[in-house]
């Protein structure tokens, strides 16, 4: 698999060009060992562990032929004013997205309900527009999982689902990535938490509590977490 990583026309092939061309906001607070944003840098500037993705790609049937193109901290425009879905990391290939979400023990951040708390009118017609094209309704406020949704991962699923319509291609995958390296005795509750999460948010959708794949705006989305060790080898 022939992946090309770059940032504004300037190509990173190692983790000090990922760090200088496309570091994450706040770089001085998430750039550091063990934690995701240089854990995903380190993951995928290495042959060895790029690998491990490409197996993912292949077990679904994406087309990993061509060179696919790869975009540290691509911003998707979400509809209503207002930022848009800043991906980890956003892969373009030649039937598909990937959309990833890097992760230690970083939480998936609140829940839709608590960003609706004293959300201007257009971030409350965002929320009612990602959750009818993903769930095909209205988010409930008297359902227990529905109150649990967080919201990144709201717009994380839909960035990915709308940069494979805006493409033209028929597959895309939102990929939670979790480096297990940097995981700390301390870090178990929120670790669990994020699971829970990610869990609540695939039956929501209406997947297993796995994961899976389910049609979306004519594309077959899938929704997938994986563990990864940057000490071990294929």
């Amino acid at each position: 698999m022939k992946i090309k990583i770059s940032k504004n026309n300037n190509i990173i092939t190692t983790v000090e060009e990922w760090s200088q061309f496309a570091p994450p906001k706040a770089k001085e607070k998430h750039w550091k060992d063990g934690r995701s944003a240089k854990s995903l840098a380190q993951f995928m500037t290495d042959k060895n562990q790029v690998k491990k993705l490409e197996d993912i790609l292949v077990e679904l049937k994406y087309n990993t032929n061509g060179v696919i193109s790869c975009t540290p901290e691509a911003n998707t425009v979400l509809p209503c004013k207002g930022n848009g879905r800043n991906h980890d990391l956003l892969m373009i290939g030649e039937d598909f997205v990937v959309g990833i979400e890097a992760k230690v023990s970083e939480s998936f951040g609140k829940t839709i309900s608590k960003e609706r708390v004293g959300a201007s009118k257009n971030k409350k017609d965002r929320i009612y527009i990602l959750a009818k094209e993903l769930f095909g309704r209205k988010i409930k406020k008297d359902s227990d999982g529905d109150l649990k949704l967080k919201y990144q991962l709201l717009t994380g699923v839909y960035g990915t689902l709308r940069e494979a319509v805006n493409n033209k291609k028929p597959k895309a995958l939102f990929l939670v990535v979790v480096f297990t390296d940097g995981i700390t005795r301390e870090d178990d509750n929120a670790v669990n938490r994020n699971n829970d999460d990610f869990k609540n948010f695939c039956q929501q959708i209406g997947l297993s509590a796995e994961g899976g794949t389910i049609c979306k705006s004519n594309v077959d989305l899938t929704i997938k977490k994986v563990e990864i060790s940057l000490k071990s080898e294929i």
